[in-house]
């Protein structure tokens, strides 16, 4: 164990003094609000913290805590400590129940046999329940899912909360109050423990993010042109103007008409139409982007679907069909703009960015192409091309995209950065890991805190962390 800091503040015999010192510098480095009347709960955090920083005492810890430049990973600990990543599968039902047979059957309705695509992002997805618990929503709703380009999306500021997810093995615990169908038909067991179906794991990609520091939308991190943001039991531990600021971003990821799932309690009274607007349904309410309506969903005449014993899922040997479901709520038709707005002086790398944060990728694509030929050695606009066929889909074609972005310049950290995580996920491990590794290499020639292009705000220490733990994962796999 670590001794005492040499380090002394001005209230170093004080624990009250010491505690209010680390509140300021959790809500400044985390987000996490402290107020007085809470400081009982983050002294028993920092306990359970100091020893795994290797303190034997409380006071110590916080000392060093305030006396040092913490690493990320080490912010990131700290955090895990802080918060409760307490879950279950289908944890509200009632959510899912709207999900099921109110606001996933529109987006599917209005996309299938067109651009058959659907995003959804778990903000705070602790231990892996609730993405999980999307994805095996989505295989007993959608029978042709292999014909779908689906992207769920889990993040979470805690390394070891998503070690847990990665690995997907849950105790019984996280099966209360969750349908007996869930874990017989989507799980095998081993021993006293469980373990997710493999199809639906690939289903769900998961990356350490931290909603007060990190930037988002950003294609960097995949988190622009979302359909569904999960962010549940997480804006409770900021501050009102930080959750406000949360929410906007959050809104910001969004496509038009796109949904944001929080609990009512959390949400800022600042939070007004036409950035969001609630939806009130039988027992819970969400909030949709767009123009004001009224939005009043009508009970379903059956039992919700998810109160119902049920089969497994469509895509695990299932009928998939939900019987009894109320009629879905069609997305109202919004007009079609026109790929050059008025004004513009024609296709830019801008606007192809502004089109795939809204979501209209095809529409980005057909920008990107038409600028590259004017700049053919523009290993920049190869990225925006790549990362856009990547959110499509298209992920060989992204591949070969990015290569072709390497090939003009070796140097280009974000292009190999991006083309590792792609051949990471295509089981191309080796390759991936060189990629990942140069990537890293050049990250480090950088400030701390300096941007590399391309990077949309991130700095090339946090881009060196998320490598360093895509690298970890991969090690685990």
């Amino acid at each position: 164990m670590r001794g005492l800091s040499s380090h002394t503040t001005g209230a170093a015999g004080s624990r009250s003094a010491l505690l209010a010192q680390l509140s300021g510098f959790v809500e400044t480095c985390l987000g996490l609000h402290f107020p007085p009347e809470r400081l009982g709960d983050l002294e028993r955090g920092v306990g359970s913290a100091a020893g795994e920083f290797g303190f034997s005492t409380i006071d110590s810890c916080i000392e060093w805590l305030l006396a040092t430049a913490l690493s990320r990973r080490q912010i990131e600990t700290l955090a895990s400590h802080l918060t409760v990543g307490e879950t279950y599968f289908f944890r509200d039902r009632r959510v899912f129940d709207i999900l099921e047979t109110q606001v996933l059957p529109a987006i599917i309705e209005s996309r299938r046999g067109r651009d058959q695509h659907l995003r959804i992002w778990s903000a705070a997805c602790s231990s892996g329940e609730e993405p999980y618990s999307l994805a095996i929503l989505l295989t007993r709703m959608i029978p042709d899912l292999k014909d779908w380009k689906i992207s769920i999306l889990a993040t979470d500021i805690s390394p070891l909360s998503l070690k847990k997810a990665d690995e997907g093995i849950y105790g019984e615990w996280s099966f209360r109050d969750t349908p007996r169908w869930v874990k017989e038909g989507c799980f095998k067991q081993r021993a006293d423990k469980f373990e997710i179906n493999p199809r639906i794991k690939r289903m769900v990609t998961f990356s350490c993010l931290n909603l007060a520091e990190d930037p988002y939308p950003a294609i960097i991190n995949a988190t622009n042109a979302m359909d569904i943001i999960f962010c549940r039991n997480v804006l409770i531990y900021f501050s009102r103007d930080r959750a406000d600021a949360v929410i906007r971003n959050l809104s910001r990821c969004l496509v038009d008409g796109g949904w944001l799932v929080v609990s009512p309690v959390e949400v800022p009274g600042t939070v007004a139409p036409p950035l969001l607007h609630p939806v009130r349904f039988p027992g819970a309410v969400l909030y949709r982007k767009g123009a004001m309506t009224e939005d009043v969903i009508p009970r379903p005449a059956t039992l919700p679907a998810m109160a119902v014993a049920r089969p497994k899922p469509a895509a695990l040997g299932g009928s998939g069909k939900a019987p009894g479901t109320a009629r879905p709520v069609r997305p109202k038709k919004k007009p079609q703009v026109p790929v050059t707005a008025a004004g513009d002086g024609g296709p830019s790398p801008q606007q192809a960015r502004r089109l795939a944060d809204q979501g209209r990728l095809a529409e980005a694509l057909a920008v990107c192409e038409a600028v590259i030929p004017a700049d053919k050695l523009n290993p920049a606009l190869y990225y925006l091309q790549a990362t856009i066929l990547q959110e499509m889909g298209r992920t060989g074609e992204a591949v070969v995209v990015l290569q072709r972005a390497l090939y003009i310049d070796q140097e280009f950290a974000i292009a190999h950065f991006a083309l590792g995580h792609l051949l990471q996920g295509q089981g191309r491990h080796r390759e991936a890991g060189k990629h990942l590794a140069k990537a890293c290499s050049l990250l480090q020639g950088l400030g701390h805190d300096e941007v590399p292009p391309e990077a949309e705000g991130m700095s090339a220490g946090r881009l060196i962390e998320l490598i360093q733990a895509m690298q970890g994962l991969e090690g685990r796999g």
